[in-house]
């Protein structure tokens, strides 16, 4: 009996021991404290105690290992995808929680990389199909074929791979643009030798039809239609000089190109054609399309400024016709609205051309030349011509209306009012005539009647009236004649004659046949 009490008791601080060396490991493998037991414990319950604890701390460790194994698989398959390094544990230890959710939060970071490095893979792939398809190319390196051929899923995301990726997508790219341009500068030399050859349109049509884009089979149909007009220009040179001839004088007109700098091209009026005639124009076209795109701006301003002048010319030409006064539907005001607009504007666009030419003269060290002199002095001589012309239109009017005065005085003026409206006074009926003796009624006999012939009386010319232009004289009390020395005014005797015979003779006196007679000598 005793001997199986102290059996027992051996067993049980065997156990104490075992379970405290082992709950000493695994605590230190978990990184958790080490177990304390309280005192006063009996040996079985201190047993017990021990052996509970090393049980969760076993089943946590095996918990903790088995989640490494999982997450470390998960991030491995990301790492190769990627070929981006795994987080580091050492080996053959138990990670810590934290350890495991760094790792979590390692895993989530290299799943959005792989995200977004699979979405900008295939973008880029769709482009580098499509440039392929474009440029008439196959693939051609075993990296162009993993692209294209084989399974999106199988592609390595691997940062060198992306930048390969990328540069090749950049590369052709380039080429479609160069392509691009290349067929852009080849159809504008087409239609260039098109409208100097004066080819049809159903023919320009008929080709464009058949040749559009910028493929390689493209680009050699623009070549060949090229060589083939070049040929045709060498069969057609007078009519392809005239064409050369008809876009010089078009840049020269955009140029602002005076006469005699035209003049100074003195092959334009040679009619001598031959290879070097045109070879002379097609030089002279290439330099005035390069002044003109040098100075592009500044000549965009010049035309504007001259739109604006021309606008501001016709407003003016406007003023001067009376017929613009029988517009009723607001048309006066919106002229109006525009012509303040056009006086507004022009001032400011004439300082920006000035502006950008300073700009250009003390860039280039060059004068710029609007018809052969400076801007301000084109403006001031367009200035001075239209003045100049505004005085010529007034002295003609002036030449005209002198004329007219003399020809009424002549062969007699003619009323400027309507037949209604001739005489000074017009009765509405006709007026009682008077006797010889004073005495009102009607005549006692027809054949007794005088006949009033109305012929013999004649309105005053004009003629003596200075016109309207000329200066008047200043009234001041030196240079004032007399109210009784004045002479009379043209017209006044007459209006005084027919007074006096449209009213009657409140004294009963004669009919006063002397002031008739001098109306009538008038």
């Amino acid at each position: 009996m005793v001997a199986e009490e102290e059996n027992l008791r051996t067993r049980l601080l065997q156990s104490v021991e075992d379970c405290g060396k082992e709950l000493l490991k695994i605590s230190k493998e978990l990184h958790v404290p080490v177990y304390e037991p309280e005192e006063g414990l009996t040996i079985l319950t201190l047993e017990k105690e021990l052996r509970i604890r090393v049980d969760t701390l076993s089943k946590e460790k095996h918990d903790r290992m088995k989640q490494l194994g999982s997450l470390q698989e998960k991030e491995q398959q990301l790492c190769d995808t990627l070929c981006t390094t795994p987080f580091y544990i050492a080996p053959d230890t138990v990670p810590s929680n934290d350890q495991l959710a760094k790792l979590r939060q390692h895993i989530s970071t290299l799943q959005t990389e792989k995200n977004t490095r699979q979405e900008l893979f295939l973008e880029t792939k769709r482009k580098i199909i499509t440039f392929l398809d474009d440029l008439d190319l196959t693939p051609n390196s075993s990296f162009e074929r993993d692209v294209v051929c084989e399974d999106e899923e199988s592609f390595v995301l691997s940062s060198d791979n992306m930048a390969t990726l990328k540069t090749l997508c950049a590369e052709l790219e380039k080429k479609q643009n160069d392509l691009i341009a290349l067929a852009s500068d080849l159809r504008i030399q087409v239609t260039t030798l098109w409208d100097r050859l004066m080819v049809e349109q159903a023919e320009r049509e008929a080709f464009n039809r058949d040749n559009q884009g910028f493929k390689p089979r493209v680009l050699k149909a623009l070549r060949e239609e090229i060589e083939r007009c070049r040929e045709l220009k060498l069969q057609n040179i007078r009519r392809y000089v005239e064409g050369l001839r008809a876009e010089i004088t078009q840049f020269w007109n955009k140029c602002y190109f005076s006469q005699e700098q035209r003049n100074q091209f003195t092959e334009f009026f040679s009619d001598d054609f031959t290879e070097d005639l045109l070879e002379v124009h097609d030089q002279q076209v290439a330099r005035l399309k390069q002044y003109y795109d040098n100075n592009r701006d500044i000549l965009k301003f010049v035309e504007k400024w001259e739109d604006l002048w021309k606008k501001m010319l016709e407003f003016e030409r406007r003023a001067n016709d009376p017929s613009r006064y029988n517009n009723r539907g607001g048309g006066l005001l919106q002229e109006e609205k525009e012509r303040k607009k056009v006086h507004k504007l022009l001032p400011k666009v004439e300082e920006e051309v000035s502006r950008a030419i300073k700009e250009y003269e003390q860039k280039t060290g060059q004068p710029f030349l609007v018809d052969g002199c400076p801007f301000l002095d084109y403006v001031t001589a367009q200035w001075n011509k239209h003045n100049e012309e505004k005085e010529q239109e007034k002295h003609r009017r002036h030449v005209a209306k002198a004329k007219q005065l003399e020809e009424e005085q002549k062969n007699g003026s003619r009323p400027a009012t309507t037949p209604k409206r001739r005489f000074l006074t017009t009765p509405t009926k006709t007026p009682t005539k008077r006797k010889m003796d004073g005495t009102f009624g009607p005549s006692p006999s027809p054949a007794k009647k005088t006949p009033m012939h109305h012929s013999s009386v004649m309105f005053a010319s004009p003629l003596h009236r200075p016109p309207r232009s000329c200066k008047k004289t200043p009234k001041t009390p030196g240079n004032r004649l007399p109210k009784q020395n004045r002479p009379p005014l043209p017209g006044s005797g007459l209006r005084k004659a027919l007074a006096e015979r449209n009213t009657p003779d409140r004294s009963h006196a004669g009919f006063s046949t002397s002031t008739m007679s001098g109306a009538s000598s008038a």
